[in-house]
Order: structure tokens, then C-alpha cells, then sequence
């Protein structure tokens, strides 16, 4: 195993190449025209540097929710998350994830086994710049949780939830209009003919899609405002929907409908407040119009990319709106408080959405839950990082079917709500794609753009 030698300097750093990343190879941060590096470089040392004047700022509240022996605990983490960043910003090897008990199903080790097997494949010391983008992304997420785990008071604490409930009272004025839309569709169910229904559920699965665009993570924790009517902007961001299987989705509906079958829908969630906001929405349209009997919510076991979905993110949304003084607000709060108490919406926290695989590592890393997906009629999975997964961070030619780019994660009828984030992107036509090119070069990092991309069998 070969070590890479590292110097303060970045332009020491010996693994970088001036290049994009080569078609069909792994993104990482080693290509310096890719937006990877550009992560590592930029946007993770923000990252870690905001949860370290998080836990300083907020001292005194802290101790006083978690007692005073937090104080030590915050210097602890304080520490850590400085050492943290210095790893990343001088490209060390990535260190074995120190294990505790407190750890979920054992991850550690999930990690470690990764880390170690990656070692061994590329024959060389797996560092933050030379390894796979997903993997050292993620990696540095599950290296902040470690450092919570190892305190005595801090290992529930959340580094996140200050911004993610901002961004949610940022965005109350456009959850108005909206509840007062879904209300009044589930307070007259049976008066829409089948174009009407149709029209309706492409509404909220666009709805759904750009809600995406309020990721804290890509804007490295920058609050992101929500005050307008979205439902008065969804005709206008056609143009910018680059590819759409509303029809392809709502068929399959509409047959499963008429086939009268207890349909379970799964929905693999991406960022809390508004966008959890609108997937409750499309949630809601789908029970009351008897589209799915029962809807599986898919969080994450640990505060992850700053702004992904918790239980407790989940649990404080519907608390908040059945709070909320808007009628409009609470009316559709209490609709889901209602879904969430029956087990008509249920959370599913699994510990491999937040473990070092991609989608097609599934079926053999853990078969329950590839089988546990197989049990549901469509999977609708959320967001940048999710749409990475199935891709495997692989820089595939932008013309691959989308079918291909799974490479056999097929547990039933999948479906990606994505606005771009990252430079990766499959099922595109050459036509458009070169028109992009020479337009908006950084079409596929904005958040500016789109998909709606299935696959249905």
C-alpha cells in the first residue's frame, strides 16, 4: 500500500490532475475541473467550520438543554471537528471510524470493511481528494457523528437543526398558499374527473422536484427563502425540467388504481423543512386519492448533509404545522398528524442510507432492504445525493439509458425527483446537452436544473 505524500499547500497536494474526470471513472476530488473538488476544496471546510461556531455560539443554550457537565463535551467536539478539518484540508488518509456502543447497528465496522477493501482495489492509501467523491463526502458526515458519540451528553445533539428549522419558518408564507391548495383537493376527493386527477398529481410531483432546490448543504448552510406562490411558478420552470416521466408514473398509477390493490408507496427522503413540506403534500394527494394505501417515509439515522431528513425532522414539521396560526397551515398538519398516528405514513429508519454503498451494493450488502423496497408498487427517491447512489458517482456519458446506469438495482418501479447538483447526469439527448454546454457550463451544479427519471418495468 502505497501512502501519497501531502503538504500544507494545496498545490502540493500530488494527486490532483488539471482535468475533468474522465468518462466512465468514479468522480473525485482529484480531478480539479470537477465540481468534487471544488466540494472538498470550498464547501466542506465551511461545513465543518459553521458547526464549530454553531456548538460556540450556542454554549449556554446547550448546557442548558443537556446540563452542565456539555460544556466539556462541546470542547471536546470543538477539537475534533478542528482536527477533522484539518484532515481534509492537507488530504490525509482517511482514519478507521473509531466504534462505539452507542453507534446504529454497528457501522463502524461497515465502514471500516469500505475503507479498507477500497485500499486494497486501488492499491494505494485512500485519502479525501483521491477516493471516491460519495464515499469522502459522506465519510466526513459519519466523522462528525463519530465525535458526538464519543461525548456524555452531546450524542443526540444535532449541529444542524438550528438551520433546518429557520429555513422551514423562511418558507411559512409558500406553505400557505400551498395547504390551502391540498385542503381544498382532499375537502372535494370525489368530484375530479380522471384528466383533472392526473393533472393534479403532476402538479405535486413537480411540486415535490423543486422543492429540492432548498438543499443547505450545496449552499453550505446558507438559508435559503421561500415566499412566493410555487404552484404560480410551475409552469414557468418547464423549461428547465430536463427530463419528465410524470406520464410514465401517473400511468402506472392510474392502472394500479383501477386494479383496486393495497399499493405501498415508499418515498426515500432528501432535505427537511420545505421540501419535507412538499413531499408531504404529494404524500397526502396520493392517500386521499387512493393511489397508495400506505406510505413508508425513508430518513436518516444520523444528522447527515445538513439539511436531510431525521425523525426527529419529520416529527417537528407535523408538531409545527398543527401549531402553526395559519388554519391552512394547521388544517393540513393536523391531516398529517392524523396519517403519521394510524400508520397511513410511517417512518423507516435504515442504517445503509447513511453507510459507504451505493444503490447497486444493496441487494447483496442488505437484502432486507432490497426486499423490503421490492413490497412496494414505486420507489420515489428525493435529491442530489439519492440520484448519486443510483449512478454509483460514476461520470457516465450523458446519453447512457438511465436503465443502464443502475446497473441492476431494480427492486420495482423507481423514480428520481432531482434538481442537478452534481456533475453527473444520464438519459439526456446530444442535442440538448451540447446546447447546455454552450449556454450555461455550470448547468449541472446551480440546482437550476431538473429531472423527473424512471424507470417502470
Amino acid at each position: 500500500m502505497s501512502k501519497i505524500t501531502v503538504r500544507e499547500n494545496l498545490a502540493d497536494i500530488f494527486c490532483l490532475e488539471d482535468i475533468k474526470p474522465p468518462i466512465d471513472s468514479f468522480l473525485s476530488g482529484k480531478y480539479k475541473r470537477s465540481f468534487a473538488f471544488k466540494t472538498i476544496k470550498d464547501r466542506l471546510p465551511v461545513i465543518l467550520t459553521q458547526i464549530i461556531d454553531t456548538l460556540s455560539r450556542e454554549k449556554d443554550n446547550i448546557t442548558q438543554k443537556y446540563g452542565a457537565g456539555a460544556v466539556e463535551d462541546i470542547k471536546q467536539v470543538i477539537g475534533g471537528i478542528s482536527k477533522l478539518k484539518n484532515e481534509l484540508v492537507t488530504n490525509k488518509p482517511l482514519l478507521l471510524i473509531e466504534g462505539s456502543k452507542y453507534a446504529f447497528d454497528n457501522d463502524a465496522s461497515v465502514w471500516n470493511n469500505k475503507i479498507e477493501q477500497l485500499q486494497k482495489a486501488k492499491k494505494e492509501t485512500q485519502t479525501w481528494y483521491n477516493t471516491i467523491w460519495l464515499i469522502c463526502e459522506c465519510y466526513m458526515y459519519r466523522r462528525v457523528i463519530q465525535e458526538l458519540e464519543h461525548t456524555n451528553y452531546l450524542k443526540t445533539y444535532d449541529p444542524f437543526l438550528i438551520q433546518k428549522k429557520e429555513s422551514y419558518f423562511q418558507s411559512l408564507k409558500s406553505m400557505n398558499f400551498v395547504s390551502e391548495h391540498i385542503m381544498k383537493l382532499i375537502n372535494t376527493s370525489s368530484n375530479f374527473n380522471t384528466e383533472e386527477l392526473q393533472n393534479n398529481f403532476i402538479t405535486f410531483l413537480r411540486l415535490s422536484l423543486w422543492g429540492n432546490r432548498c438543499d443547505l448543504s450545496l449552499s453550505s448552510g446558507e438559508l435559503i427563502s421561500q415566499e412566493h406562490n410555487p404552484l404560480n411558478l410551475l409552469e414557468s420552470l418547464n423549461n428547465k425540467l430536463l427530463i419528465d416521466d410524470s406520464r410514465k408514473v401517473w400511468n402506472l398509477l392510474d392502472i394500479c388504481c383501477l386494479d383496486k390493490m393495497d399499493n405501498i408507496i415508499d418515498i426515500v427522503l432528501d432535505n427537511a423543512a420545505y421540501e419535507l413540506f412538499t413531499d408531504l403534500c404529494l404524500a397526502a394527494y396520493l392517500i386521499t386519492f387512493k393511489f397508495a394505501k400506505k406510505i413508508r417515509f425513508y430518513v436518516k439515522q444520523y444528522p447527515w448533509f445538513i439539511s436531510d431528513v431525521t425523525t426527529n425532522d419529520f416529527e417537528w414539521l407535523i408538531e409545527s404545522m398543527v401549531k402553526a396560526e395559519n388554519s391552512d397551515i394547521h388544517t393540513f398538519g393536523s391531516y398529517c398528524e392524523k396519517c403519521y398516528k394510524n400508520n397511513i405514513w410511517t417512518i423507516e429508519k435504515e442504517s445503509f442510507w447513511t453507510e459507504p454503498f451505493d444503490y447497486s451494493e444493496m441487494k447483496n450488502e442488505n437484502p432486507t432492504l432490497y426486499n423490503k423496497l421490492a413490497e412496494a408498487k414505486l420507489v420515489i427517491f428525493k435529491g442530489d445525493l439519492n440520484y448519486r447512489k443510483l449512478l454509483g458517482d460514476i461520470n457516465w456519458k450523458y446519453t447512457t439509458e438511465f436503465e443502464d446506469a443502475l446497473r441492476g438495482f431494480k427492486p420495482t418501479n423507481l423514480v428520481s425527483l432531482r434538481t442537478l447538483k452534481a456533475d453527473l447526469c444520464v438519459g439526456l439527448q446530444s442535442e440538448k446537452i451540447k446546447s447546455l454546454d454552450e449556454n450555461e457550463p455550470d448547468w449541472m451544479i446551480t440546482g437550476k436544473y431538473g429531472l423527473i427519471q424512471s424507470y417502470i418495468h
